[in-house]
């Protein structure tokens, strides 16, 4: 059994995905604002089982292999964790629009630098040549 939260935009949802041998049943429930871990184990304790029970319709899946090595699992899941999970279209957009956002400032910024160490190198150019001046 397997419950993800995500948020569509609007609400968070939670995504339970149910095996039983090779068919697998899924569920949706709609937890409205940010749900905390309190939350989150009332509903598995009072909730998710009644809802598989009343999912009528079941998926065929392939087996998976029945042993895994320990550690090979521990990398996988936390390889899920770290994933991102089921992104809308305007969490992608948005995304998009940060990365965007943070190459520009990149730019910016490498600007200024190569500016500001311009302007300190005429500086010094100048300070050598009045050295040299003798003044």
């Amino acid at each position: 059994m397997e419950l993800s939260i995500f948020h569509d935009g609007q609400f968070f949802i939670g995504l339970i995905e149910y095996k039983d041998g090779n068919k697998s049943k899924f569920a949706k429930h709609t937890f409205g604002s940010e749900p905390d871990d309190e939350e989150i184990l009332i509903f598995i304790e009072k909730h998710l089982l009644k809802l598989i029970e009343n999912t009528k319709t079941s998926v065929r899946t392939k087996m998976k292999k029945e042993r895994v090595n320990p550690k090979r699992l521990q990398r996988q899941v936390a390889k899920e964790q770290k994933a991102t999970k089921d992104l809308t279209k305007a969490q992608l957009a948005l995304k998009e629009e940060k990365e965007l956002k943070k190459k520009q400032s990149k730019k910016r910024n490498k600007a200024k630098k190569d500016a500001f160490k311009e302007r300190k190198r005429k500086i010094k150019k100048y300070k050598a040549k009045e050295k040299h001046k003798g003044h």
